[in-house]
Parts: C-alpha cells; structure tokens; sequence
C-alpha cells in the first residue's frame, strides 16, 4: 500500500532570542489557522524556555545568520514548507500551503515586478533576483532537492566568508557583474543555483499561484499597494522597521 508523504512546517530561530520569541508566535499562528498542522522547530539550545514544546519536532542549531539554510535539508518531513520567523498566519487557507508543491521539486514566491522599489537589491549587471527565499515549498525525498539544499547551505557560508564568488575565466571573482555588496544576501546565492549552476538546470522550480498571498510583506502595505483579493494568508514582517516614509 502506498503511503502519504508527510508534510510540515518548518521554522528556524537563531542568532537573536527575538527570533525566538518571532518563531513561536509564527507557530501559534499556523496552529490558529491550522491546529493538525505539524511542525518542526529549530533553534538555538540556549533560547529554550519551555515555549518550543509546541513544535513537534525540535532540532538545535548553531548561531550563524543563516542557519535556515543549514536547516532546510535536516527536515523530519518529506514535503515542508519552510516560513521565516517573523511572519504571522491570518488565514486558514494555509491548510492547503502543500497542494502548491504541483508535482515541482522546489516552489517559491516570485518577487512581483511591481514593487522593485522596495526590495534592498532586484536587479544587477549580471541577474535579477526573481524568487523570494522567506517561503520555500520542497519535496526532501528527491536526491536532486537534498543537493540543492546542502549546496545552497555551502555555498552561501563560503559566499559569505568571502571564500567563493562568480568568477572570470582566468578564477578572478567578477565584481563588475556582480558586485560585492550580494555578498550578504542567500538571495544572490538560490539566484545563482537556480540560474547559472550546471547541475540544477533540470531542478523543477514552481510558483505560488497567486504569491502575494503567501507572502504579503507588510511594507507593501505600508506603502499603499492594495491586498490580494482573496485575501492574505502569510503576513511577513521583514523591512517594516526599516521604511523611510513621511505617512508613518
């Protein structure tokens, strides 16, 4: 007999106890909305306060900023649907957060090309960031998929340590088509492996159907754009704090 995959949530917290703090009322969100939701929490042993009894699974980390990407292949499930931390879930149509998956390896949330202006880097000389990292729907059963993660894990920590970067032919890393201020985004890194790595050309890279509601950044409503019409289902904090506008 042929069994369900099992499917989670994943949410990561390290660095900051805010993040912490960020994580759990995430996870309380999904539960509002979605209470047999299932979910994994990884976070720093040291901001552990009882609070983390509400994931179903609990995996320790360590203190890089980037420690999702270490996470995303340790998943206790086949099909996860890693969230940021600072998000919140308004809606119950976050049940059905899986069904996006549509026989892809990997789904994301595209950067919508309307609001370009309000993301810290879109364009460069050499790409364009189109995939949105905060919301990542993926099948770990595929060896493609666990490649992917491990790699986007790798490569991010060497980018980020300085140890690697798009290179000319003669090994000389290349700032002029990419410049040195990417360094710190994993964003530049998922643009490279899904863009210009050999090995991934045949990972099978989906949408959200209608992504903005599955990742309504709070500074677009800041800033006026009106929501989605079916209403949103993930509220994403990031950047709020950081608008610069007469209105607020």
């Amino acid at each position: 007999m042929k069994t369900e995959p099992t499917k989670g949530f994943l949410l990561v917290a390290s660095t900051r106890p805010r993040f912490f703090d960020l994580a759990i009322n995430a996870i309380n969100s999904i539960r509002d909305n979605y209470p047999d939701a299932k979910v994994c929490l990884v976070t720093e042993e040291a901001f552990c306060d009882g609070r983390e009894s509400i994931a179903d699974h609990l995996i320790y980390c360590g203190d890089h900023v980037r420690e999702k990407l270490w996470a995303l292949d340790k998943t206790p499930f086949d099909i996860t649907m890693y969230i940021d931390a600072d998000v919140e879930i308004i809606h119950e149509d976050i049940e059905f957060a899986f069904d996006q998956l549509k026989g892809n390896d990997i789904t994301f949330v595209d950067l919508p090309v309307d609001k370009d202006s309000l993301f810290a880097i879109r364009k460069w000389p050499g790409g364009e960031m189109k995939l949105c990292g905060g919301i990542v729907l993926y099948d770990i059963r595929k060896p493609i998929v666990q490649s992917f993660m491990k790699m986007w894990n790798e490569y991010y920590r060497n980018q980020f340590a300085g140890n690697w970067w798009p290179a000319y032919k003669d090994g000389k890393q290349d700032f002029d088509l990419h410049p040195e201020v990417l360094r710190q985004f994993d964003q530049f890194t998922l643009w490279f492996l899904t863009e210009e790595h050999p090995y991934y050309k045949d990972l099978k890279v989906g949408a959200f159907e209608d992504g903005e509601r599955w990742n309504w950044y709070m500074t677009y409503e800041a800033k006026g754009f009106t929501k989605p019409e079916k209403g949103v289902i993930i509220q994403h904090y990031s950047g709020l704090l950081e608008i610069k506008d007469d209105r607020y």
